[in-house]
């Protein structure tokens, strides 16, 4: 079994609301909308969060989520879904029985008052959780000699027939967390990873649930900017616009194929 390098770890910090909106690093600039589709292969859990950007010196607070856009999800066999507003949370589209299919593609339409964005994207296949387990440890460094770190490990294997990118998302006890891990299969084409989840404690009877989404080069490359982004030191150039495949706004349209798993730490 190969050992993989891990997941690397993005601290989202501005979030807000259910699925919450980040908060992202751009240069000044007029205000454009903001864009976060989620499309997922699990039933009626897909969501389009539309909002505008603020300024680099707002706060959190000032983010306007946006009401009464109409929103429309397409796939390329002829099925077209129209995601209506959440009536719990303005600004948040979601379908009821929508999900994704591998290897297919996405098209996503949104008008709001005279404005029309448009994205793409492409499923690929289903990724695959092996094996979700937790080692303790017992009086490591800096502990006294029976503090118990519980440590979260998982097994994930890499299809080789496809380029993957990967993202794994949490929730403690049905809150989810705000670090997110992304992956690719560089380093090891077809193999099969094993590792921890670095900078997340857990304590005993902590109920933790998981999803693995596969997920195209795009929204690797903009998750990977946004990390670049929040991770600069005060010392380096001013952070650029995460790249978007959003067509006349920002922000990231995504077709992802899900695995989950769930587990209650010792």
């Amino acid at each position: 079994m190969k050992k993989g390098v891990g997941f690397v770890v993005i601290a989202l910090f501005a979030f807000f609301s259910c699925e919450k909106v980040v908060q992202i690093p751009l240069n000044e600039a007029e205000p454009q909308i903001v864009v976060e589709g989620v499309v997922k292969s699990l039933v009626g859990e897909s969501y389009v969060l539309l909002s505008k950007t603020i300024g680099p010196y707002d706060s959190v607070d000032a983010i306007q989520n946006l009401s009464g856009a109409l929103v429309e999800v397409s796939d390329g066999v002829g099925g077209s879904f129209v995601f209506a507003e959440d009536p719990l949370v303005s600004g948040r589209y979601v379908h009821p029985t929508f999900s994704v299919m591998p290897n297919t593609n996405y098209n996503l339409d949104i008008s709001y008052e005279g404005q029309f964005l448009n994205a793409a994207s492409r499923s690929l296949t289903l990724p695959q959780i092996d094996s979700f387990f937790v080692y303790q440890n017992i009086g490591g460094p800096g502990q006294e000699p029976d503090d118990t770190s519980n440590i979260l490990i998982y097994t994930v294997s890499d299809n080789p027939a496809e380029k993957n990118y990967y993202r794994f998302v949490l929730w403690v006890n049905g809150v989810k967390e705000n670090a997110i891990f992304i992956e690719t299969d560089d380093l090891g084409n077809g193999e099969t990873y094993t590792s921890p989840f670095f900078g997340i404690s857990f304590n005993s009877l902590d109920t933790v649930y998981a999803e693995l989404w596969s997920m195209n080069k795009a929204n690797y490359d903009y998750f990977s900017a946004l990390y670049t982004n929040l991770n600069q030191s005060p010392f380096s150039a001013a952070p650029a616009d995460p790249p978007s495949n959003v067509e006349n706004g920002i922000g990231y349209f995504g077709a992802f194929m899900v695995d989950t798993v769930s587990i209650i730490i010792p």
